[in-house]
């Protein structure tokens, strides 16, 4: 059985990707990711697990937890936690599941959750305020679709990436453009440096015409100062997912 250290540090994680309901100068910016890559037939059994363990979380009101889930179409579930720093990785608040369910219980669940894959990661990532692009208005709510785009750079490139990426937040604001996105940066444990777009919607269709509208405003401009990030890029990668409310978990206030 694996300790409640380790069990902590594979499972209790919030927003990659959050919701971001707070205030700007309110959010966290700093996240701890877990990424369990979830074996298709297993799907079912998994997400049956999980939604398990985010209810006996509800019914015991575990403080000190919390997590936002996302299901990303490759297979892959992504659990993000805020963090103040890389100390609250040993928060001890995960050990109460254990408390409140009993040590068979809440060790035969996780037990049967490691069936559903064969490998896992976690890392920290940094949500960039002053690259994300909040226009007037903008909110996420009742947008659980996502488009999340990975713009992977070499470290000698990081300051020109900077600039490139600030250049395009500047001309969205300078354009008027309606839609918003959330940039998230690679932080410890991962293998490569990478900005990542998160793009949020009612669907996928709202999402292409948003982008759609975006393009229009933009025009030969925009493709400019879009190229002047890609040119950087050296690896691109889309992955499309869904912010999942029915697996994540956030306490009441006691």
């Amino acid at each position: 059985m694996k300790t409640v250290k380790q069990i902590f540090k594979l499972l209790i994680l919030v927003l990659f990707v959050n919701n971001f309901a707070y205030a700007q100068d309110e959010q966290p910016t700093m996240f701890n990711i877990h990424i369990d890559n979830v074996k298709f037939s297993m799907i079912p059994q998994y997400e049956g697990l999980a939604k398990e363990l985010k209810d006996n979380f509800v019914k015991h009101n575990i403080q000190g937890a919390s997590w936002t889930a996302i299901s990303l179409a490759d297979g892959r579930y992504v659990f993000s936690s805020p963090i103040k720093n890389m100390a609250e990785l040993d928060n001890p608040g995960f050990a109460q599941i254990f408390e409140k369910m009993g040590k068979e219980a809440a060790g035969a669940m996780f037990n049967k959750m490691d069936e559903c894959y064969d490998s896992h990661s976690n890392s920290i990532s940094h949500y960039i305020p002053e690259l994300s692009y909040h226009p007037e208005g903008y909110s996420t709510e009742g947008k659980n679709e996502r488009e999340y785009h990975f713009l992977y750079y070499a470290p000698k490139n990081a300051k020109a990436m900077n600039e490139a990426m600030k250049a395009v937040k500047d001309m969205f604001a300078a354009k008027g453009v309606k839609n918003g996105y959330n940039v998230i940066h690679s932080g410890f444990g991962s293998e490569e440096s990478y900005y990542m777009v998160s793009i949020a919607g009612e669907d996928s269709v709202a999402i292409a015409q948003g982008g759609k509208e975006n393009d229009e405003i933009m025009g030969k401009e925009g493709k400019g100062k879009m190229f002047s990030v890609i040119e950087l890029v050296t690896r691109y990668d889309m992955v499309k997912g869904e912010v999942r409310p029915d697996l994540s978990y956030y306490p009441k206030k006691e």
